[in-house]
């Protein structure tokens, strides 16, 4: 399976003083959150006349806080006041009104909702397709919180279909991010109830149009979801030909740039391209929200640990002592099966793919996690090699789990072949003779490398004694000019003087 999407919101965590922990930690009142929802439909409404998508985009990071608070009622008044008739809306409010209302804001509802009964048939206030598509998608939400099941997400198709039909028949650019936070929907709702296959022709068309219109934030959105939809199916060569024909935008945000370097790293990663997929990797952790978006993470940093393996290198320590509590949880089996691969142990390894299993296919790595194998025949196979001058293959295929002696004869001969280690093989007797590297220091090699370090620092240091000691020798050949000339001149002009050449008053005929 693919890893789940999570909301990452781009705001920055607020601090919040000790004092005022206990006010910011009481639950909204169904009053507070019917005036915030209110609001954000007028920033929506206010965006759109003045054309300023960063107020809309400011009222699209707020929407967790909305989803986690308003109940089912209150957003059905709403979207019965500001919604446009279509068939999203009737849908939405079928929808909600089977969803079962939480029970900390129950009995508020109540009292709200006989104040409202007037207003239930009463003709929309505000027709506004950005504002009705704003509380249609928060009716997606609600009805997907309150799935339970395969079973349950019937009601949430329906909706998010008659939803993204409804905005696809719209042409209007304001409504770029919020068709593409609709289809980001429409392409979890469908996984989540089982018919994410057949939504591929949608999104291709979709993807069409966006870039048509050049709707880059639909354009990276349901990029994304195309790629997450092949590789769920495994279809790493049509992810790959997408990738090679569909480049990714550049004004995107940085949520579905991470999302998008992410599933680059596991079609790369399938594809033996392991280098690539580690940096992609990296660049996801790095991108990616430092709070918040916690199952992203994980999956971020489960994937670059296998690809790190496969690579082999071994990864730090501090990579597994994270923090959060659940996602050390999530890296307890990577850390396991790093520890067996860093040690050549192949009945550790057995083991931990055998107990870790399910884990393992839930995160999608069981196939990269297979390849680990060789790995670990080479470890095991290079400590043999330098723990026994001579060892049977019997006890070759024992200690590395293989299934016969003439199997480990293979596995030993290729790893000569390879460079893994250097021995000789005994067919005959059955034996692999390990062949002494000699003493390394013997030779001229150490000697040699010894004296050119050696002769680098000496030279070093006599010319900068030479530098401390001798002035420049142009400068000094100028000064010693400089003072012969100087001398000369002196020379001449006291000769002139003896002689009485030089007179003060000798041209005092001329005034």
């Amino acid at each position: 399976m693919v890893a789940a999407d999570v909301e990452m919101s781009d705001t920055p965590a607020k601090t919040v003083a000790p004092a005022a922990e206990k006010v910011a930690s009481a639950p909204p009142t169904a009053e507070s959150i019917l005036a915030e929802v209110k609001r954000n439909v007028t920033t929506i409404d206010k965006a759109v006349s003045g054309k300023d998508m960063r107020l809309l985009s400011r009222v699209l990071r707020g929407t967790t806080r909305v989803r986690n608070s308003i109940s089912p009622s209150v957003l059905a008044t709403l979207i019965r006041s500001h919604a446009m008739e279509s068939d999203a809306k009737k849908e939405a409010l079928a929808t909600l009104a089977t969803l079962p209302a939480p029970a900390s804001t129950s009995d508020a509802d109540n009292s709200m909702d006989v104040g409202t009964d007037g207003a239930s048939d009463s003709p929309a206030t505000s027709c506004s397709p950005e504002s009705g598509a704003y509380l249609l998608i928060l009716a997606v939400m609600l009805t997907v919180d309150a799935r339970k099941g395969a079973s349950d997400a019937t009601a949430a198709v329906r909706l998010v279909d008659a939803l993204v039909a409804h905005l696809s028949s719209l042409n209007r650019r304001t409504l770029d991010a919020l068709t593409a936070r609709a289809f980001f929907f429409y392409a979890r709702v469908h996984e989540l109830a089982g018919s994410h296959a057949g939504i591929r022709s949608q999104l291709l068309v979709a993807y069409r149009s966006a870039t048509l219109r050049r709707d880059v934030a639909t354009q990276a959105t349901v990029l994304n979801a195309l790629l997450r939809n092949y590789i769920s199916f495994r279809l790493y060569d049509q992810a790959d030909k997408l990738l090679s024909r569909a480049p990714f935008p550049e004004t995107r945000s940085n949520n579905q740039l991470a999302r998008h370097l992410y599933y680059v790293a596991r079609v790369k990663a399938v594809q033996l391209d392991y280098s690539e997929s580690l940096t992609c990797l990296q660049q996801a952790a790095r991108k990616a929200p430092q709070k918040g978006a916690l199952g992203f993470r994980t999956h971020v940093a489960v994937m670059a640990i296998v690809v790190q393996l496969l690579t082999g290198d071994i990864p730090d320590r501090s990579t597994f002592r994270v923090p959060e509590a659940p996602m050390r949880a999530a890296l307890e089996p990577y850390l396991r099966l790093t520890a067996a691969v860093r040690v050549g142990d192949m009945s550790a390894f057995v083991e931990t793919v055998e107990q870790f299993g399910a884990t393992f296919d839930a995160d999608g790595t069981r196939s990269l996690i297979g390849r680990l194998r060789h790995n670990v025949l080479k470890t095991g196979l290079r400590k043999l090699s330098a723990s026994y001058s001579r060892i049977s293959l019997a006890d070759v295929a024992e200690r590395l789990l293989l299934p016969s002696a003439a199997e480990a004869e293979a596995v030993v001969a290729k790893a000569i072949r390879d460079g893994v280690t250097e021995a000789t093989i005994d067919h005959e007797g059955g034996w692999m003779r390990s062949t002494d590297a000699g003493d390394v220091y013997g030779g001229p090699e150490p000697s040699d490398a010894y004296h050119t370090r050696v002769t680098f620092c000496l030279n070093i240091y006599n010319e900068a004694v030479r530098a401390l000691r001798f002035a420049d020798g142009a400068a000094e050949e100028e000064s010693v000019e400089a003072l012969r000339a100087r001398l000369k001149e002196e020379q001449e002009l006291a000769q002139a003087i003896a002689d009485g050449e030089v007179d003060d008053e000798e041209d005092g005929d001329d005034f």
